[in-house]
């Protein structure tokens, strides 16, 4: 998780710079750069106490307008791109010698015909209504509740001359016209949101924009033809919420995710507890065959839709599709002589760990509800989509239709924006915005400025490739094709993996070729897609332990984190 280094231990002031504070990231903005004639306001330096305190305080403000229920301690990672806290400098009447300091944020978009006044907001609070309607999907500032957007009360400094005078914290207004709650961040997700805010909710909705003996060696995956596209019914009212970033965003593999690890000389399928530099897993098996857990490297590791789970024995097919904790294992035992023979005991695991895995890639389960977001539709912060965490502001794998594939041959990524399900049937749904990585030269202006804004995991894809590319005089942008796709959950083919991270574990040799030949591949092809596995469809189940029960010992719980609440 992203977190503020702490500067003074004792210093109550400080106290968000503590590792456990939770940053939350804000992806639109209507900013402007501030003209050269307001050179006498000082921008602040990146970094500085004042800007801190001003992050620090509408993080909490956001939690504690937008997510009451959520404990800890929230920041603003990051003022809205053009948004800049400037200061001005002016003396106290009652000694010239002593000089006070002001702090404004500007960045407020002027009419064409304003410039000779520049708005600026006071204060945290003052800038809150504001932020809160950026967040939001109306574009129409007549939903804003802030004072220069309401025209109510409006603050200005008069032309570069004229000294502003600081007149405190201003109140959150409480008006009426402000837009239903929804945030667009490339965070994910934290205690459920009660829609309790100091604005109305009778705005204008606007939408936005894969092993040897005991185990078969998993076989190679084999690209899948594109599936159908049906979009998922959305109903457009849900609005988006903030989430703070998780606090394994960065990881490579996640606690409750289910993946390959090495056992000995093959590969065996277990669940992750604990994701930190070594991962604990517990191996999957059944009831009667209680595993224990064990620690492994990241190395040692595969992602789970990086092999296929082989088939199935055929003596046991009619066990496909269901619950591990509703299968009669003494009764299988005593059929296949396993108190007698270790191999056969042995052989009994495998085949339960087939059947355990395959009914996870085959179901999902739902975690952090947004309370209060459509009548129709139960919207989440995040979801255990087969073996995989994924959450709202996160990039994934997807799979369009064949006609929209074969026009778009660059690697694609679409970014999480909601995740919704269907109260009546329980249809899950995605929405979010597709992207398409792609090579510009060095010369070229790129077509995303605000780029560090996306992903971490699509950031870092960029990264590594422009640095593999720059000596040709290359460079890759991320180059959004459409703000706003759904899609149903047979499109989404898996979490988006950078290839600096997942090649040198999957394929060395080929990390090794790509990087001499200054040319990557999309390691995405290397995978399978979420549902390849061969069984009935599950669909969902209550939470992580009803999906992996009887797989595991019944006392063994993945520490998910404070940041996930699951139904129980």
């Amino acid at each position: 998780m992203a977190s503020r280094k702490a500067k003074d231990s004792k210093s109550t002031e400080n106290e968000f710079q503590c590792a456990s504070a939770i940053p939350i990231q804000i992806w639109r903005s209507d900013g402007t750069e501030m003209p050269s004639e307001y050179s006498q306001y000082e921008k602040v330096g990146e970094g500085a106490k004042p800007i801190l305190e001003w992050q620090n305080k509408l993080g909490q403000a956001l939690a504690a307008e937008l997510m009451p229920g959520a404990n800890g301690l929230y920041f603003l990672q990051d003022f809205p791109a053009h948004y800049h806290l400037r200061w001005y400098q002016a003396a106290k009447e009652d000694k010239k010698k002593h000089q006070a300091k002001h702090y404004y944020l500007f960045g407020y978009p002027e009419d064409p015909g304003a410039n000779k006044a520049r708005k600026y907001y006071r204060s945290p609070n003052h800038f809150l209504p504001h932020l809160i309607w950026l967040i939001g999907e109306s574009q129409d500032r007549g939903d804003c509740a802030c004072e220069f957007c309401s025209g109510s009360k409006p603050i200005t400094s008069k032309a570069a001359k004229t000294k502003p005078t600081p007149t405190g914290q201003a109140v959150l207004p409480t008006t009426t016209n402000a837009p239903p709650t929804a945030i667009t961040t490339n965070t994910n997700n934290s205690a459920p949101i009660q829609k309790n805010m100091a604005v109305s909710s009778n705005g204008k909705p606007r939408p936005m924009s894969r092993p040897s003996v005991p185990i078969q060696q998993p076989t190679s995956q084999t690209a899948q033809p594109a599936a159908s596209y049906q979009a998922a019914e959305v109903a457009p009212s849900i609005s988006q919420r903030p989430y703070p970033i998780a606090h394994d965003h960065d990881a490579l593999f996640r606690a409750g995710e289910v993946v390959w690890f090495k056992n000995n000389n093959s590969w065996r399928l277990g669940m992750i507890l604990t994701s930190s530099s070594t991962l604990s897993i517990i191996p999957f098996g059944h009831p009667l065959y209680r595993t224990q857990g064990i620690m492994k490297e990241e190395a040692d590791i595969r992602p789970f839709l990086a092999f296929s789970v082989p088939p199935i024995n055929n003596a046991m097919q009619e066990l496909q599709g269901q619950a591990i904790v509703q299968i009669d294992w003494q009764g299988l035992q005593n059929r296949f002589g396993t108190n007698t023979d270790a191999s056969r005991r042995e052989g009994l695991a495998i085949e339960a760990t087939k059947l355990a895995a395959t009914r996870v890639d085959q179901c999902y389960s739902t975690f952090n509800h947004i309370q209060g977001t459509g009548q129709n539709y139960d919207a989440f912060g995040g979801i255990f989509l087969g073996a995989e965490k994924i959450c709202i502001g996160e990039a994934v794998r997807i799979r369009l239709p064949r006609e929209q594939q074969e026009q778009i041959t660059e690697p694609l990524a679409m970014i999480i924006k909601r995740i919704l399900v269907k109260r009546e049937g329980g249809t899950l749904g995605f929405e979010g915005s597709l992207w398409r990585l792609h090579p510009s030269t060095l010369t070229q202006q790129s077509q995303t400025p605000n780029q560090a804004q996306l992903p971490r995991s699509m950031i870092g894809e960029k990264e590594f490739r422009d640095g593999v590319l720059h000596a040709r005089g290359w460079r890759v942008d991320w180059v959004l094709v459409n703000p706003n796709m759904s899609f149903d959950e047979t499109s989404i083919r898996g979490r988006f993996y950078e290839t600096r991270r997942l090649t040198p574990i999957l394929n060395p040799a080929k990390f090794s070729e790509m990087l001499q030949r200054q040319h990557i591949e999309d390691i995405q092809t290397l995978l399978n897609n979420r549902g390849d596995s061969k069984g009935p469809p599950v669909g969902r189940v209550l939470n992580r332990a009803e999906a992996v029960a009887g797989a595991v010992p019944a006392e063994v719980i993945p520490s998910l984190g404070p940041d996930v609440i699951e139904a129980r």
